[in-house]
């Protein structure tokens, strides 16, 4: 009004603005975490009579994530769902969900063989429909095989990491009730089928899988081979990503594991014949164990540059569980998890109390603690906790070298990992379990549980944060927002949190995202269409509603800078984002807190001393967390300036990654400082990291101490030769220096 001014006073007032004649009250400064602030307004009039009012500024994060909803009514979309990698090369991680109950016949009646949908990754919170995946739009479906109705394809899915050597990355699908190999006598043998990476989003179809991948045909009739499926790393240190297969009925129950090797052909495994194109891991002959009802690649946890294996058998010791962690090797001989158990190939891990269940979901941890070696978790959803029925227990079993056994309840007390509690009576947590990369930026990989049974069937999920203590975490605790942070489910009976997974970068700001599937979610007045949810990383502990995420309110929280094919994209001071494509690109970055998502293609990142500098930190600038992934193929990350230290050793290990090649050229007297746990992390294709440079640069590995020694032999390359470096800790492990440059 004419004549009226305000003002604002009280305790929370110098956070304020005030524009004086129109009373709108802004920030001084961009607000980074949800919370409240009271303040009082003060209207004055020209007579001097004041009115005043107090008003509650509450701060809330639009920035949550995109919702990806489900087809048709009943076809559980969301029940298995993971991150796909890089499958279509562009620098942003994606997605793969899954619809087993999903398909129809040509005459349009249902036949349940099941659907899976990659989608791909993108910055804003739009909501992704499948039905648009199906024609192409964003994404691409891959149909099931088309065989006898009910074939379930999607009952499991997963990255399979790099498999043929392409430098897309790949996936994995279990179609658990397929008949594999002659139709006659194997019927419900399963089939498990890789999928190659590709740019397009042209459908595929299973039954004629030809040139996009290959099928891996059960083995024997009824045994379900596809029951879990997922990428093993690379187990055998040969550079292509290998597969890990379960067949869950396999005598009744016993359950069986078949490891299959990366290829670059499109030719069938038949796993009644694995030959040399695998190995057979044997459960213990316990029938209704279930063996391998959950797998997962366990990441490097012995820290032997090969990736291990962890193996579920659920129903083992009266129902207590047990897990089986086996050491990746480079033979291809069967193994039997009695061996395993005695302490020859890798380790057991027992369950704590008959009837937990321990071991329903097993997963990598990632490096939880950061001691530079991949720790494990399990969940054991029927786990009593603080005197509460079924709420579900989960574990963090730390990385380890040795191969004795492992007790959960020793976990339970805080040596050799830490237990986390379930909140309420009948929760289920643990019933799935995943590392969640690092959500927060802080350098340590998180975790993320799902409680699907929690408050009513809503589901919750649980986001922990990395550390190094073995002190127990009650989710309780993560609810208030102690070392976490929660994710409440949207309506009653959903089930959110039935799956759980770390999706990888899929919006490209440097901060590891979330999927949730839950696959009992009605919309659209269809019943059980499902839904996942893409929760995107970040740094505060503030709870996130997946009703939110649902709106779909089509926030970016920082645009693209930089994004294409274009041979090169070079950057100013500024914080950017560079998103590039399959070519051979060079990206640089002129200063800035940037984030390089280089995709596919031999690529070349250029960082100068300010880039360094917030590699350094793990704060947020401008919605991004400085960040360089090289992506598929062969990448270099060079440096432009003089005395410049890359020192690895104190930048977190996820911030550098896929790096075949490191250039420390410049222009003069440049170091790079590493040990053996940078050099088995800065790639996820090789062991092998070569350093070029000119004279007065240097490599500092600690030769004093002995664990790198030079060997006899070099190695030339594209007319460079090599002094080579290995390290007895890890046999695959092989660093490459330019015989031109200093070594310390």
């Amino acid at each position: 009004d004419e004549g009226i001014t305000y003002s604002i006073k009280g305790t929370n007032a110098d956070k304020f603005e005030i524009t004086a004649d129109t009373g709108v009250v802004t920030y001084k400064t961009i607000q980074t975490s949800e919370h409240d602030d009271t303040i009082t307004i003060v209207a004055a009039d020209i007579a001097g009579n004041t009115v005043e009012k107090v008003v509650t500024v509450s701060v809330k994060n639009l920035m949550h994530g995109f919702t990806i909803d489900g087809g048709n009514g009943g076809y559980a979309s969301g029940w298995s769902t993971s991150s796909a990698g890089d499958v279509n090369g562009d620098g942003l991680d994606d997605l793969i969900v899954s619809s087993y109950l999903d398909g129809t016949t040509p005459d349009g009646s249902r036949n349940r063989s099941g659907n899976s949908y990659v989608v791909f990754g993108k910055i804003d919170e739009t909501i992704v429909d499948l039905s648009a995946v199906v024609s192409g739009t964003g994404g691409f479906v891959v149909h099931g095989d088309g065989g006898e109705p009910g074939d379930w394809s999607g009952w499991s899915v997963s990255s399979a990491g790099d498999v043929n050597g392409d430098g897309l990355d790949d996936l994995i699908i279990g179609v658990r009730n397929a008949w594999g190999g002659p139709k006659e006598d194997r019927d419900y043998s399963g089939n498990s089928y890789v999928v190659f990476g590709k740019t397009d989003g042209t459908a595929v179809n299973l039954s004629a899988i030809g040139s996009d991948g290959f099928s891996i045909e059960g083995a024997v009739r009824l045994e379900q081979n596809g029951f879990s499926v997922s990428s093993a790393g690379d187990v055998n240190g040969d550079g292509l990503d290998d597969l890990i297969v379960t067949s869950g009925y396999f005598n009744t129950a016993e359950g069986r594991v078949y490891v299959v090797f990366g290829k670059t052909d499109g030719v069938t495994v038949d796993l009644a014949n694995i030959g040399t194109s695998g190995f057979v891991i044997k459960g213990e002959e316990v029938q209704n164990w279930w063996t391998g009802r959950s797998v997962s690649s366990a990441g490097d946890v012995n820290g032997d540059g090969l990736d291990d294996l962890i193996i579920s058998a659920y129903y083992a010791n009266h129902k207590a569980g047990k897990s089986y962690v086996v050491f990746g090797k480079i033979d291809k001989n069967d193994i039997n998890l009695l061996d395993i158990v005695s302490g020859t190939g890798g380790f057991v891990i027992n369950g704590e109390n008959d009837g937990d269940l321990s071991s329903c979901s097993v997963s990598s941890a990632g490096d939880v603690n950061g001691d530079g070696l991949d720790d494990l978790i399990v969940g054991a959803h029927k786990a009593t906790s603080n005197n509460k029925t079924e709420t579900g227990k989960t574990y963090v079993v730390f990385g380890k070298t040795d191969k004795n056994a492992v007790n959960l309840s020793t976990i339970a007390l805080g040596t050799g990992g830490f237990v986390i509690n379930g909140e309420n009576a009948g929760d289920w947590s643990g019933w799935s379990v995943s590392s969640a990369g690092d959500v927060n930026g802080d350098g340590l990989d998180d975790l993320i549980i799902g409680a699907k049974k929690a408050n009513s069937g809503n589901g919750k999920s649980y986001v922990v944060f990395g550390k190094a203590n073995e002190d127990s975490v009650n989710l309780s605790a993560i609810v208030a927002g102690t070392g976490g942070f929660v994710i409440n489910g949207e309506s009653a009976e959903d089930e959110s949190g039935h799956s759980v997974s770390s999706a990888g970068d899929v919006n490209g700001d440097g901060l590891d995202d979330l999927i949730v599937g839950a696959y009992l979610v009605n919309h659209s007045l269809q019943e059980g269409k499902g839904r996942s949810y893409v929760v995107f990383g970040k740094t505060d502990t503030a709870a996130v509603h997946l009703a939110d995420v649902s709106a779909g309110q089509g926030i970016i929280g920082h645009a693209i800078d930089f994004q294409g094919n274009q041979s090169e994209y070079s950057g100013t001071s500024a914080d950017e984002l560079f998103v590039a494509g399959e070519g051979d690109n060079i990206l640089i970055g002129n200063g800035g807190t940037d984030v390089f998502n280089a995709g596919a293609g031999n690529d070349t990142i250029i960082i100068d001393s300010n880039n360094l500098t917030k590699l350094y930190s793990n704060t947020l600038s401008n919605n991004l967390l400085a960040r360089v992934d090289g992506g598929g193929d062969i990448d270099t990350l060079k440096l432009s300036g003089s005395n410049l230290r890359l020192d690895l050793t104190h930048i977190d290990n996820g911030r550098i990654q896929d790096i075949e090649v490191i250039d420390l050229t410049g222009s003069g007297d440049n170091t790079l400082i590493l040990n053996l746990n940078d050099l088995l992390d800065i790639s996820s294709s090789t062991n092998i990291l070569k350093v070029i440079g000119n004279s007065g640069d240097k490599v500092d590995i600690e030769l004093n101490d002995n664990a790198f020694v030079q060997n006899s032999a070099s190695e030339t390359k594209d007319g460079i030769t090599y002094h080579v470096y290995s390290n007895a800790n890890a046999s695959t492990a092989e660093l490459w220096i330019d015989q031109g440059l200093g070594v310390i």
